[in-house]
């Protein structure tokens, strides 16, 4: 062998083993396979790619790409059609299984090597590994749709403040479009909204922790200002400082009406728009420590309505309502801008005048306003007069506490409408003797209370088809040890006026569910036990937790339990009572309005009112045989509370024309002396087992 030879076998050699060297060191998978779909040699990388332990075991254990190594074996098919066809495959990306079974995303790059005959003799090329890749690339465009789709307002701006991205909720909210934006200095801020402190504090909260939330007043295209919810994110750059800003916003505008209109709605009456019984007893206390630090004086003016309920009544309650209004507006007539005009409840209104250091400020006030209401108000149409009667208390003669104040003021207020010559009277510590008899009663009614005076009658609700008693009406009534049995008629109004309503309340409730539970376990399937809830306790913010309470102490099932109260009950504040209405619907017991037609009937409110029953009054069935009027009365209120999906029960069920009436006209339930007048529980577990009539 001549030199040259061996030189050139030397460098032969030396070529092969660099190229060796790369193709078993290679990084990317590289491999040659058969048309057919054999693998002849494949490197070290490859076999790392598809999960074997050595190219010796992937040529052994992958004989079939198309079916063996394929997520999709169509795929192979498009991999020879384009080798086919182009001789080359660039950046072919596709699905694979590796060892494991677990699957791959990877991308080829391929050749078809033909001998000289143009036969394919086969494929070479090399795979990577892109799974890691595509799972960024689909999280990039999730956050992509993300950014586009979001409720909330977005603008990435850079570290100079230059606005570099927006997304198409910002566009809706401000109605800059995304061209009027990038690439311009940040400006979303409205002018005059904010103090430079304000700005300052914001970007100093960024340096020091890079996040800031609150909330900012920012400007729209239009100019217009709106309240934002903002948050500003740091992004930190490749060489640690912040590299861009993420401004997120949402428009809270009306969540801010909506709150500053609960908050009104909390502090004032909706009706006359005077502040409230709680943000009046709140104004009356500051004016107190006010006249305490000034060593001054003030005076309380407690004023009633004479007449009101006779308006009402002839009227109807939006003539009432439109009486209040009106007395509202010539109380703040008569009064200064510094002085409460309050709206106690219904035809009560408090007066709270600062700086009067003399009995005469009160009382003159007080004329003042009887000479205002010496002019008739006019109420659709009509002319009426209503006068009120006014007691006066003083600060600190009186009382050196609002309590004091107001119920001193109220006392004299009472012995005003005692005396209808003198509609302004001054409190007098003697009228506290005048009020021994009220109270009296009122201690009387106490100790009912501790010595369980009270008892509960029941009486019966029937089916007017098959007269089988399926539910009950719980009534309370008093067994005074000197007056007897006294009819609830007889004191719940004062035990409304004396504070002790909530506690009978409660007690009757409780007492009517454990009754009915015990009922139930001795065999009677009734359905139902009702119970009444006056205005003053429907009013009791404390009302729903009672209701709460009773339930889990008797066990008794809240489906069969119905709570029944009148339309006047809810008239003082319609929104309110449909709140208080829906969560104790959602504690599953019944709702029933009682005396239904009777009283405030706004049929905008009764569709929201989540109620299950009315009850027809029984001056409406009363007079059934003998009044057309009333028996069409009777019969629209059953279509009406079948249209909106109520249970309908007529009390007051005295004869048979009466009762065959009303079955006749779908009224499902009945109740009256016809079937039985209220008895106590003993005398109702009688009734329980008697046949029905």
């Amino acid at each position: 062998m001549d030199l040259d030879e061996r030189v050139s076998r030397l460098v032969t050699t030396e070529v092969e083993s660099q190229y060796r060297s790369i193709f078993e060191n290679a990084v990317e998978g590289i491999y040659q396979t058969t048309f057919e779909g054999r693998y002849l040699r494949v490197n070290p990388a490859l076999a790392r790619v598809y999960g074997y332990p050595s190219p010796e075991a992937l040529i052994k254990g992958l004989t079939d790409i198309a079916g063996q190594l394929y997520f999709d074996p169509k795929r192979r098919d498009d991999f020879k059609r384009a080798m086919a066809e182009e001789g080359i495959v660039q950046d072919f990306e596709a699905q694979v299984y590796r060892a494991d079974r677990s699957v791959i995303w990877i991308t080829e790059n391929a050749r078809c090597v033909r001998d000289s005959t143009g036969r394919i003799l086969y494929y070479e090329g090399t795979v990577e590994d892109i799974t890691q890749r595509k799972a960024d690339e689909e999280q990039i465009r999730l956050l992509a749709t993300v950014f586009d789709n979001v409720a909330d307002g977005i603008l990435m701006v850079d570290r100079d403040l230059i606005v570099r991205a927006v997304n198409p909720a910002y566009e809706n909210i401000t109605g800059f479009t995304r061209a009027e934006l990038l690439n311009t200095p940040l400006d979303f801020l409205a002018p005059g909204y904010h103090e430079k402190t304000f700005i300052e504090s914001v970007w100093a909260e960024m340096a020091a922790r890079g996040r800031w939330m609150g909330e900012a007043t920012c400007r729209r295209m239009n100019g217009a200002p709106f309240i934002a919810a903002m948050s500003i994110s740091a992004v930190q750059g490749t060489d640690g400082k912040h590299g861009h800003y993420v401004i997120a916003c949402s428009d809270i505008s009306l969540r801010k009406k909506q709150e500053a209109r609960i908050r009104h709605q909390a502090n004032f009456d909706l009706l006359t728009e005077l502040p409230n019984r709680w943000l009046t007893t709140e104004r009356l206390e500051q004016a107190i420590l006010y006249a305490a630090r000034g060593k001054s004086g003030l005076a309380v003016l407690f004023l009633d309505l004479n007449g009101f309920k006779q308006v009402n009544d002839a009227l109807g309650h939006q003539a009432g309502d439109e009486l209040l209004k009106q007395v509202a507006k010539r109380l703040r007539a008569c009064t200064r801008l510094s002085d409460v005009v309050g709206r106690l409840g219904g035809d009560e209104f408090l007066i709270v005048a600062a700086d009067a250091t003399e009995p005469r400020v009160g009382a003159s006030l007080a004329q003042k306003i009887i000479y205002s209401f010496a002019d008739p108000f006019q109420i659709l149409g009509r002319e009426i007069y209503c006068v009120p009667s006014i007691g006066v208390a003083h600060y600190p003669d009186d009382g050196n506490t609002a309590e004091l104040l107001v119920r001193n003021a109220d006392m004299a207020m009472y012995a005003a409408k005692q005396n209808k010559s003198h509609p302004v009277v001054l409190f007098e510590p003697h009228m506290l003797s005048a009020a021994a008899d009220r109270l009296d009663i009122e201690n009387d009614l106490r100790r009912a209370y501790e010595r369980k005076e009270f008892v509960l009658h029941f009486q019966p609700k029937v089916d007017s088809t098959t007269r089988v008693i399926v539910g009950a009406e719980a009534l309370v009534r008093w067994q005074h040890p000197e007056r007897g049995l006294v009819p609830p008629a007889a004191f719940i109004s004062l035990a409304e006026e004396c504070g002790l309503i909530n506690m009978i309340g409660e007690w009757t409730l409780r007492e009517a569910c454990t009754q009915f539970v015990r009922w139930r376990e001795e065999g009677h399937n009734m359905k139902s036990v009702s119970v009444n809830l006056s205005p003053t306790q429907f009013l009791d913010r404390g009302l729903t937790g009672v209701v709460e309470r009773i339930l889990r102490e008797t066990k008794i099932d809240p489906g069969c339990l119905e709570l029944e109260l009148t339309e006047s009950a809810m008239s003082v504040d319609m929104e309110s009572a449909i709140t208080t209405l829906g969560t104790l619907k959602a504690m599953g017991v019944k709702l029933s309005i009682d005396d239904f037609g009777t009283g405030y009937s706004s049929l905008a409110y009764l569709k929201r009112l989540p109620i299950d029953v009315v009850k027809i009054d029984r001056s409406f069935v009363k007079d059934l045989s003998t009044s057309m009027v009333d028996g069409k009365i009777v019969e629209a209120i059953i279509d009406l509370a079948d249209g909106l999906g109520f249970n309908v029960v007529a009390e007051g069920v005295e004869t048979g024309e009466q009762a065959e009436f009303l079955r006749n006209n779908h009224c499902e339930l009945l109740q009256g002396y016809l079937f039985s007048k209220p008895v106590d529980a003993a005398a109702f577990s009688g009734l329980l087992d008697r046949p029905p009539q």
